[in-house]
């Protein structure tokens, strides 16, 4: 019932958004999408650990690749959540929850959900854990990887946590997952 509450306020407010999504998005460009304190204090009853990008692309098809990075034992292992043809503006959402990773886009012709199981729960599994995802603007450069979001847990931490998790791979964690995009030009219209 829960899950099912969280997609229909999730839809309801990303079709909101969708409706202003062009007004200051620039053509190559994602961000985080702007949220009002009522929308967030919903979802934070619902679930704190949704996070909202919106993106535009140029004329043209492109190709969205979003890949979930596991690291267990401090090595860094990619799966593909989703590759399927990107619309040239859209909002999406990702969850992170201890089991699974979960992707929902919002497009003018609908929503559609994945979902991949997550094989660690950092934060159950560290001593020292951080999480971080993009709250600015990232330009889409054709076959860049934009990491979206990132948690990452150490054993034992006597140095600082890293502030720079966009560079999660050599964040030096012994367990982490962390989410990226790649948006790739296939061809024109």
């Amino acid at each position: 019932m829960a899950k099912k509450l969280l997609l229909l306020v999730l839809t309801l407010l990303l079709a909101a958004g969708l409706c202003g999504c062009e007004k200051g998005l620039e053509p190559m460009q994602l961000r985080a999408a702007p949220v009002s304190e009522e929308t967030r204090q919903v979802l934070d009853l619902i679930d704190n650990e949704l996070t909202l990008w919106e993106y535009r692309l140029n004329d043209g098809t492109y190709t969205m690749v979003v890949d979930l990075w596991v690291c267990q034992n401090g090595s860094w292992e990619k799966t593909n959540l989703l590759t399927g043809p990107a619309a040239g503006q859209a909002e999406f959402a990702m969850r992170l929850t201890a089991s699974q990773a979960e992707l929902i886009i919002l497009e003018e012709t609908g929503t559609t959900r994945y979902a991949i199981p997550c094989p660690v729960d950092v934060t159950s599994q560290s001593g020292t854990c951080s999480y971080s995802s993009l709250t600015g603007e990232s330009v889409i450069e054709p076959g860049k990887e934009i990491p979206l979001l990132a948690r990452l847990g150490w054993d034992e931490s006597t140095a600082p946590v890293p502030t720079d998790w966009q560079n999660f791979q050599d964040s030096g964690c012994d367990t982490g997952v962390a989410i990226t995009v790649i948006f790739t030009e296939t061809g024109t219209v």
